[in-house]
Parts: structure tokens; sequence; C-alpha cells
């Protein structure tokens, strides 16, 4: 029953997301087409069949079968309709009208990327602390590519392939997009440069590439709980536990402290503490709280990043900025062999992300929803033919050429990009499918 409890939350949540992706990118071109004077004659969500909708004036408003996208049909586009010259047909207007009609999609889904970011800001987004502090290697996996090559706890990763890695998410960017592909890292290890070829490797069930390390989070107290063994030696919100020893074993960091803490078994533990200036030492025994071993701290590891409007326009900027440039970096990785295609997502992950975003909360879905609109507005300005970006740069060709290309050899154009299409289509859900599959 949870399984399909899961499976209807993502159904749902994926009509929605796409829905709203697809309304928003046609409203661009349905308005650009109406203000130039260009005849509408249909607005679909969704491609095929007509299931439901309405006419008013030149425009049947309707809802089609298949939800995977959508159109705006106007008055002589086609290449296969007989022109009349008519001032409301598309190709009656100047290339500079239509290529303001064709522009104007993708920009309505890079602008909603945008204002759905500022809104998040102005609301809050809950995020990682960790991923926005220095690369400091915490702990390493056994026989990982990390331990093959030698890197250790406290290691900084600098950068990767030449490319500057200043937080734990440019790493697990970078790292997570080059399954199967070596990397050169450039690693600080007390103030030394090393470098370090690797291969990261497949981690399971996620698909994408791993090295085998975790981030080193510093262990400071957000809270103590009143009457435990914490609260009984002093330790107060805002200290720093810097290391935990039981016996001969010492842990340093929050995840390893804490396993050292969990395993003890009722053993005395020596605690180091950093509080402002002052080092000092505490000897604390856990106890059993909630079914397991805990010294009664808690650890906030999760930020809420809240600005006001001018603040949270400029990060919204930034952040934007961050994700094209990286969704060019990803593309020119793959074209060149550096990542692997099956990094690709179809609709099948984005309805399970979708789903999972929607369980998670509103401020998780809107964010997930910038993220695919910025990606569509991205993906429609690429330069295939069948997308707007191809129809931007023929017409840009003709403007170059000074003269139109014939209709059949932009024909001939369109039936290879469809093919194109269909097979990345066809890679995408491969990749989709193969992800959900057990190994």
């Amino acid at each position: 029953m949870e399984l399909l409890n899961s499976i209807g939350v993502s159904i749902i949540a994926f009509v929605f997301v796409l829905g709203v992706m697809i309304f928003v990118h046609e409203l661009g071109h349905y308005l650009v087409a109406k203000l130039l004077g260009i005849r509408v004659e249909v607005f679909s969500l969704g491609f095929g069949r007509r299931l439901i909708g309405f006419k008013r004036g030149d425009t049947d408003y309707r809802v089609s079968l298949l939800p995977l996208g959508g159109y705006v049909k106007m008055a002589g586009e086609n290449y296969d309709e007989e022109l009349t010259g008519e001032v409301g047909e598309f190709m009656s207007h100047p290339k500079l009208h239509r290529f303001a009609v064709a522009v104007a999609g993708p920009l309505m889904n890079i602008g909603l990327a945008f204002v759905m970011v500022v809104v998040s800001f102005l609301i809050g987004v809950p995020t990682y602390r960790y991923l926005h502090q220095p690369a400091v290697i915490g702990s390493i996996e056994p026989a990982s590519p990390a331990a093959q090559v030698g890197l250790q706890r406290q290691d900084i990763i600098v950068s990767i392939d030449g490319d500057p890695t200043a937080t734990w998410q440019d790493v697990e960017i970078l790292v997570s997009m080059s399954a199967n592909q070596e990397l050169n890292l450039t690693v600080e290890r007390e103030d030394i440069q090393l470098q370090k070829r690797l291969t990261p490797v497949v981690a399971k069930e996620l698909e994408v590439g791993t090295i085998g390390v975790t981030p080193f989070i510093a262990f400071t107290i957000s809270q103590v709980q009143p009457d435990t063994p914490a609260a009984r030696a002093g330790l107060q919100p805002g200290d720093e536990i810097l290391k935990v020893v039981r016996g001969t074993q010492t842990a340093v960091g929050f995840y390893e402290s804490l396993e050292t803490i969990s395993s003890s078994q009722g053993e005395s533990l020596l605690v180091e503490v950093r509080r402002g200036d002052q080092i000092f030492e505490r000897t604390i025994t856990a106890a059993e709280i909630d079914g397991r071993w805990r010294i009664g701290t808690v650890v906030n590891l999760v930020r809420v990043q809240k600005h006001g409007l001018l603040e949270a326009i400029q990060k919204s900027l930034e952040r934007n900025y961050r994700l094209t440039a990286l969704t060019f970096n990803v593309l020119g990785r793959i074209i060149t062999g550096r990542t692997s295609v099956r990094t690709l997502s179809g609709p099948i992950e984005i309805a399970r992300y979708s789903g999972r975003a929607a369980s998670t909360g509103g401020i998780q879905l809107l964010s997930f929803m910038a993220f695919v609109s910025l990606q569509l507005g991205i993906l429609n300005l690429m330069p295939i033919p069948i997308l707007d970006g191809g129809v931007i740069a023929l017409l840009a060709l003709e403007g170059l050429m000074r003269r139109d290309i014939s209709i059949n050899i932009k024909e001939r154009i369109f039936q290879v990009s469809f093919v194109f299409l269909m097979v990345l289509m066809a890679i995408v859900i491969f990749n989709d499918i193969a992800k959900t599959l057990p190994n």
C-alpha cells in the first residue's frame, strides 16, 4: 500500500510540475505571437488527440492525450501549409518577429526559474551546512578509490580536473557526473598540494559517481538535553567537540564521534571540547536514551537560507547562473566522453524526484520546479531544429545568408533532428528504467 501511495504521489507531482512548465513555456510563445499580430490556431497542453478544451476567437485551447509536452500552432508556420501571405500568418512576419516568438518560450521558463528561486529564498531554503563548507575529508571507505590512492582524513580537495572546488557541493557535483571517468584531484595536506588521479565508481542505487569519502562535519552542539551525561558534564550550546577518545580509539568530526559514542556500551569516554578560545577535557559516560547510547547533545546539520527581496534576487541570479554553467559543463563532458550518457535522466526520473520533493515539503518542490524549468529553458535553446533553438539558429543562418533556406532542405534537417530526439528520448528512458531495476 505504501508503494502504491508513493507511486500515486509521484504521478500527481509529475503531472503538476510538467503541467506548469509546459503552460508557462507555451504561454510565452502565445503572448508574443498575439502581441505581434500572428494568428494562433491552437494552444495545447499535451500532444495527440484532443481530450477537452474550448474555442475563443481564432484559438482552440485544449488538453491533449500525451502529457509529455505541448505546443502553440500558429497560422502559416508549417512548411506543408499553403501560404496566402495574409498578415496573420507566421511566415508573413519579418525574421525578427519570428525570432521573438521562438525565443519567448525558453525565456519564460528561465524567468520562471528565477522567480521561483527568489520566492524560495524569501520563504527560507533548508540546506545541509556542509555543502557550503570547504571540502575537508572526514572519513574514507576501505578499498574505495580514495583509499587506493592514499587520500587521508583532513585532506582538503581544492580542485578537480583544474576546476576549483571551494565547497563540498562543488566536489559532489563533479564526482557524481564522472562515474568510471579518471579525475585529477588537487589535494591540500598540511599546506602542501598533492596530485591524485583516481576513477570514481558507480554508487549503488544512485547511478552516480563516488570516490568513497564523506565530508568532515564539526561536532558543534546546538542543544544540550537536560539531565543527560552532556548536561551533567557542563557542555553548552556552541561548544565544539574536537575529539572523542575510547581506549586507544580516537574519533574526530560529528559522524565518527557519533559512531564511537553509539558503540561505547556505557564505557567512559574522554571528550575534548572547545569553547571560544578555551580547550578543555571531560570524562563522559554515555547513557541509553531512546534505545541508543547517547550523551544528550543535538547537532543541527541543516541551516535555513532566508533573505530579503534584494538579496534574494541576487542569490537567485547567482544560483541560476551556476546551474546554467554547470549544465553546459555536463553537456561538454558528455560530448567529449568524460561523462557517461547514463547520467542523463528522463520523465521517469523527473516523476520520481517530483514525488520525493512533494513528499518533503513545498519549498523542496518549488526548488525542484525551478531547476526543471531552467533545464527546460536551456534545452529548448539548443540549436536542434525541431526545438525552439533550432528555429532561432535557422533564422540566424538565413539572416547571415540574406536569403531563405529552401523548404526541402529544412524538411530534411527537421527529419534528422526528429530521429535524433527520438534516439535521445529512448536513451534517457532506458537510463530511467535501469536506475529502478535491482542490481
